[in-house]
């Protein structure tokens, strides 16, 4: 697992001692992606960075930018089947001199060219320069896992594995407008946008060539992938290719552990590690003075040592957090509001000591209807018998407590309330949004524009309740929850595995009938089906929590000046938020305790601390 960033001009490239500022520049960004190594490559047309977290041989022959006759590359991620490919292509007359996965991407493309790509299996983003052709190739994996940020400008382009070492290489352009309603609709910054007009993330599942020909971007995977569909057979076909995406993520040269919640999807990884034989530590977060519902340890911790784990807690406070802040939102690398980000940077800070690799159990709730929204769809008809006036009175009427389970409950039913549409698509989009039409006008003084189709690329291979799975796949995991993964694992240096978003996985779940994964009531139903007899009797009778911390309680409290800070005119006036009335109304319906606008507010701070540090404001 690494980072990189490169710049290419196709008619020349001059280094001098202002390039190599910059390129120092990005590298201090880039550094805790690559603790490990760091190499600089620069020929007459290309300067290639790259910082290297060691995973997979340990020696300098795996060090990058690495070189193959007239081929230069930079890689990011890990290729699970590197070993299989090796001896497909030593058998076709390759040599290697080094025993990681970097290289074998170098001799795949001298030997397949694009088709290279449907043969890898793991997370990538990388580019390979030409330097014979004068030609760059980038790429990135099927789901959007590892990073890609680029920035065309006349004949040059300009790559890197995050927003903010770009940056340093070139200007964006200034704020994107359309970036921060994303950003206040859905607390993050939709591909393929970013916070900076002139800088884009290469599509999942896409490449980019750049030559003298110009700039072109090709879809590689989901245009196939109706040809890639597995077919849904039984329970065992589905165990079976669980524990064979998760022994392929156990192949590691340094330490390896679990992050482990009180959820379904990271205890199935746990079991299926037992399964194969292995014992790892395993790893929770914890909250010390906070309420029942965010406090998932003891489960945890108890499911953990049921399967014979070591576990290991690391409880968060708002004092713990307070001393962290900075470095929590500058990891964010561009503004980005999902506060289980906390959780996920702390843990990934906590375990450095103890392991460099981590299996989590992400991408389970997308492919088998984990959340409770998902049931919600279920229920729709039950619309049809409730006045509409009564319904507008229930929402009023509702909190968004969750201090307990009957409130936690009454707050999902208003969510449904508000998100209610006769058609599937529609409501899924207004569960994606957080804020409603009136305070979108009044804070932006315009509609909201529609989402293109292209954002949901592959949906429309799959119907009813599989195709609204699979558009929150396309949008929110790629947008929201691989983006917390990456930028707070790596923050870091510490490299994450999602078994779960294995490729055939993947293509499996989608052809599973969504009748069996969600009933009027619960979520999972074939994971539940499916491991019924591995688990104790209480463990899948726990209801659902989301990954989330106490947002609400620190923001009232030692967290506080985050809120004034970030609702300081100056900082709204840079949004061009044009009522601020609406802003001010929620800091007092918060601090009233009258409404949790903490979610609302922290897309606020997210914003200021970028701002602040960006030099915008």
């Amino acid at each position: 697992m690494c980072g990189f960033a490169g710049k290419l001009n196709l008619n020349s490239l001059e280094r001098t001692s202002y390039l190599d500022k910059q390129f120092d520049k990005a590298y201090q960004r880039l550094r805790s992606r690559g603790p490990d190594d760091k190499g600089i490559w620069v020929d007459s047309n290309i300067y290639l960075l790259h910082t290297r977290l060691k995973i997979l041989d340990l020696s300098k022959a795996s060090s990058q930018p690495m070189h193959k006759g007239n081929y230069t590359i930079c890689f990011n991620g890990e290729i699970y089947n590197f070993k299989n490919l090796k001896s497909e292509l030593i058998k076709k007359g390759h040599t290697f001199f080094s025993n990681g996965d970097t290289e074998v991407l170098i001799s795949a493309w001298q030997e397949w060219g694009v088709s290279m790509l449907e043969k890898l299996d793991g997370m990538f983003s990388f580019v390979i320069w030409d330097s014979k052709k004068k030609s760059l190739f980038l790429a990135r994996d099927r789901f959007g896992k590892k990073p890609l940020i680029y920035c065309i400008k006349d004949n040059s382009i300009f790559f890197a594995s995050d927003v903010k070492s770009l940056a340093c290489l070139t200007d964006g352009g200034g704020v994107n407008k359309e970036a921060i309603h994303s950003l206040f609709r859905f607390r993050f910054i939709h591909e393929p946008m970013t916070i900076y007009k002139n800088f884009l993330k290469l599509a999942p599942g896409s490449f980019l060539n750049f030559n003298n020909y110009g700039a072109k971007a090709e879809d590689w995977y989901y245009k196939n992938l109706k040809k890639n569909q597995l077919q849904f057979n039984d329970l065992e076909q589905l165990k079976y290719l669980i524990n064979n995406a998760v022994n392929k993520r156990l192949v590691s040269d340094v330490p390896l552990g679990i992050f482990l919640s009180g959820g379904i999807d990271s205890a199935i990884i746990m079991h299926s590690v037992a399964e194969l034989g292995k014992k790892v530590p395993t790893f929770t977060v914890g909250f010390e003075n906070e309420k029942k519902y965010y406090d998932e340890s003891i489960n945890a911790k108890k499911i953990s040592n049921y399967f014979g784990f070591t576990n290991k807690t690391i409880y968060l406070d708002q004092t713990k957090v307070l001393s962290s802040i900075d470095q929590i939102l500058d990891a964010n690398d561009e503004p980005y509001a999902d506060s289980s980000a906390i959780a996920m940077h702390m843990i990934s800070c906590s375990v450095k000591g103890d392991i460099k690799v981590a299996l989590t159990g992400d991408g389970g709730d997308e492919l088998f209807g984990g959340y409770s929204k998902y049931t919600s769809y279920k229920l729709k008809k039950l619309m049809l018998f409730l006045p509409k006036k009564l319904k507008y009175i229930l929402i009023d009427s509702l909190s968004d407590n969750k201090e307990n389970s009957f409130l936690n409950f009454l707050r999902k039913f208003k969510r449904f309330l508000e998100s209610y549409d006769k058609e599937l698509e529609k409501m899924q989009i207004n569960y994606l949004d957080q804020l409603n039409n009136k305070e979108y006008k009044g804070l932006f003084g315009s509609e909201k524009k529609i989402l293109s189709n292209s954002l949901f690329t592959g949906s429309q291979n799959f119907t009813k309740l599989n195709k609204v799975l699979f558009r929150d796949f396309r949008f929110s995991l790629l947008g929201d929850m691989l983006v917390k993964l990456d930028r707070h694992s790596m923050a870091n240096s510490i490299e994450l595995r999602s078994p779960l978003l294995d490729k055939n996985l993947v293509n499996l779940s989608f052809n599973i009938p969504s009748k069996k994964k969600v009933g009027f009531l619960k979520g999972k139903l074939i994971l539940r089906e499916c491991y019924k007899n591995s688990f104790p009797n209480w463990y899948f009778k726990m209801p659902k929590k989301g990954f989330e911390v106490p947002l609400s309680n620190w923001l009232k409290n030692d967290l506080k000046y985050l809120v004034e800070d970030s609702t300081q005119n100056i900082v709204l006036e840079s949004l061009n938020i044009e009522n601020f009335n609406i802003v001010n109304n929620w800091k007092k319906e918060f601090y009233k305790g009258e409404k949790d606008n903490s979610w609302r507010l922290w897309v606020l701070i997210s914003y200021y601390h970028w701002a602040k540090n960006s030099n915008i404001i």
